[in-house]
């Protein structure tokens, strides 16, 4: 695994010089279910080392998916806040709706992103799945549009159960969009793995990926 220190000098070799390629606006997901009860700690360390290691100009959407969805932060290149905010992610048990939270992230911030290449980053736990409002065909039909689009999806899994709907569905349009992938068998090595994402998604939007 690349360390931290080596994500970083990476970030700064990406950014040392300009690009015409445009800004991010990144969702970042976090599944705060019992999947990750167990890690929360954890998570709250790698949002915050993603945070701090993605370029200042990208914006970022904080958004939990526990039993409801809820937007913490809507888009904004304000660190100070969006930290803020993720140091005070709370576990709230229960199954996760994870497919209702992206279609409504999606239609709420990243359709509306123009001036910005949309980025979904999904931190979840491979426990229960619980949407509602969206069923198989539906999720089915949004994955190929958002592909379409050139939305780009990176994930990083939390294994502690098996294969869990959450991780199915995130591997999945992982690979229907051609982003990143990582799966943990605990919390440890949580902060290095955001950081190491933040460099991946950095080199990316250099490339007008």
């Amino acid at each position: 695994m690349i360390t931290r220190a080596a994500a970083s000098a990476l970030l700064l070799m990406l950014t040392a010089a300009p690009s015409a390629a445009a800004p991010m606006r990144v969702a970042v997901l976090v599944d705060t279910s019992a999947g990750t009860s167990s890690a929360i700690v954890q998570i709250r360390a790698g949002v915050s080392a993603f945070l701090e290691a993605l370029p200042p100009e990208h914006e970022v959407v904080l958004v939990t998916t526990g039993r409801h969805t809820q937007v913490r932060v809507p888009p904004t290149t304000d660190r100070s806040k969006l930290k803020a905010s993720a140091g005070g992610m709370l576990s709230d048990s229960g199954p996760t709706a994870l497919m209702d939270a992206l279609t409504e992230v999606d239609d709420r911030f990243m359709k509306k992103a123009s001036d910005r290449a949309p980025v979904f980053v999904i931190l979840t736990g491979d426990g229960s799945e619980n949407s509602k409002d969206v069923d198989e065909a539906g999720f089915n039909r949004w994955m190929a549009e958002i592909a379409k689009r050139g939305v780009a999806v990176s994930a990083v899994v939390l294994k502690t159960t098996g294969n869990g709907l959450p991780d199915f569905i995130a591997s999945t349009l992982v690979k229907a969009t051609r982003g990143h992938y990582t799966s943990l068998s605990n919390g440890g090595g949580m902060a290095e793995t955001m950081t190491t994402l933040a460099a991946q998604l950095t080199a990316d939007a250099a490339r007008g990926r």
